[in-house]
């Protein structure tokens, strides 16, 4: 082979470092083959909303109220969460956080996290006074020569106050409809 010009120790290195790149893939695959609970584990992490919290406020028939378009909200805000599309999740946050204030009696999110009791409030301000400006943020701010664009770091913190908020949506219809 030498005469030919050709200088097999770098094949073999490069060979070698293929294999372990490939190993590492095998090895992982293994691992997920005999972790009966990968499926739901990776589902689970990849929705904003609890599915469960989900079910339970579609499960909700308020005649008061059409809450479909909050469902609609909820449905698509997972979707957008799933495949990492951050600047539609947090708009669509924001639009939740300005759809719901209806239910609570109110007319704005100020108020329903005003009037809430000391450790929701807390949660839902956390979404008013941190979630909302990550929205305004990328809604508002104009084209410039370099962009940042969201990543799951800046949605994700939100996920359990979000999740508290469509659950305290669901209580309040629910109260109201017994």
């Amino acid at each position: 082979m030498s005469s030919l010009g050709l200088n097999i120790s770098n094949y073999i290195s490069e060979a070698h470092l293929l294999k372990a790149e490939i190993q590492t893939v095998i090895d992982h695959l293994n691992e997920v083959s005999s972790d009966p609970d990968y499926g739901v584990s990776v589902a689970s992490n990849s929705v904003f909303l609890n599915l469960e919290v989900l079910r339970e406020l579609k499960a909700i028939k308020d005649p008061r109220l059409d809450i479909s378009k909050l469902i609609k909200l909820c449905e698509e805000l997972n979707d957008a969460y799933a495949r990492a599309n951050y600047i539609s999740s947090a708009l669509l946050i924001r639009t939740v956080l300005n759809h719901v204030p209806p239910v609570f009696g109110t007319t704005n999110f100020s108020d329903v996290v005003g009037q809430s009791g000391r450790s929701v409030k807390a949660i839902l301000k956390r979404l008013n006074d941190e979630a909302r400006p990550i929205a305004d943020l990328h809604t508002h701010i104009l084209m410039r020569e370099k962009e940042n664009l969201p990543s799951k770091n800046q949605i994700e913190p939100y996920k359990s106050a979000f999740e508290v908020l469509v659950q305290e949506v669901v209580v309040q219809l629910a109260n109201e409809n017994v």
